[in-house]
């Protein structure tokens, strides 16, 4: 889960991360910090992946990440929590 604009949106992390994020941006999920400074688009394209299909447009998703200034911070979190590995992942969802 992951609060945007304040909205919780469902997460999950894709077993193909990589593959979505480099066909969407270009870049990988170890190069995620390009692309959360490359602007409130880029970061919704890298947030993307860990989304349902019920999960605001690609562009009402951007305009939330700009104007919220936790969005980049969660955002990275989710990254750190899903390139540590399922057992980093479990281990949180335990909590």
């Amino acid at each position: 889960m992951i609060k945007i604009a304040g909205k919780d949106l469902a997460t999950k992390r894709p077993s193909d991360l990589d593959a979505q994020l480099i066909a969407s941006t270009g870049c990988g999920a170890k190069e995620i910090e390009t692309l959360l400074g490359a602007g409130p688009d880029r970061a919704a394209r890298a947030l993307a992946p860990f989304l349902d299909k019920d999960a605001p447009a690609l562009n009402v998703l951007a305009q939330q990440i700009a104007g919220d200034s936790a969005a980049i911070p969660a955002i990275r979190k989710l990254y750190a929590d899903a390139l540590a590995g399922p057992a980093a992942v479990e281990k949180v969802d335990a909590k």
